[in-house]
């Protein structure tokens, strides 16, 4: 089972009506509960890295998206690249249905980060396209 700090990789997803593989999410919540009649066990933000100073500055102007180091996790195999988290879109999955690998975790004092960070979040959008 994730523990809340995870860093999973999850082979396929949906977002916004389309199907993306191999993506990183971080899990902010790993209890079970039902959203709209249905189970999940685990809520994600998604995680992506920068592909230049131009990328970096363009994502970093949403007031939604929270900044992460290379050095801010522990990731088997990582990339080596800064980047950041999805903080105001919570990924509902159930673990059962999901086809997916605990790559890492987040160091503890930057996920505590991000939890204030999300707790000023105003514009949250909740994603149950993957139950």
């Amino acid at each position: 089972m994730c523990e809340i700090g995870d860093i999973i990789l999850i082979n396929s997803y949906e977002s916004q009506g389309q199907c993306i593989t191999m993506h990183s999410f971080v899990v902010i919540n790993n209890k079970e509960g039902k959203i709209q009649g249905l189970d999940y066990n685990i809520i994600c933000n998604v995680m992506s890295s920068f592909k230049n100073e131009s990328h970096r500055a363009k994502k970093l102007s949403y007031p939604g998206n929270f900044p992460i180091t290379s050095s801010d996790s522990s990731v088997i195999n990582g990339n080596d690249k800064d980047g950041y988290i999805k903080a105001e879109q919570f990924y509902f999955f159930n673990t059962d249905k999901t086809d997916f690998t605990i790559i890492g975790s987040l160091k503890p004092d930057v996920f505590n980060q991000l939890i204030k960070f999300i707790e000023n979040q105003s514009n949250l959008e909740l994603i149950i396209d993957n139950l």
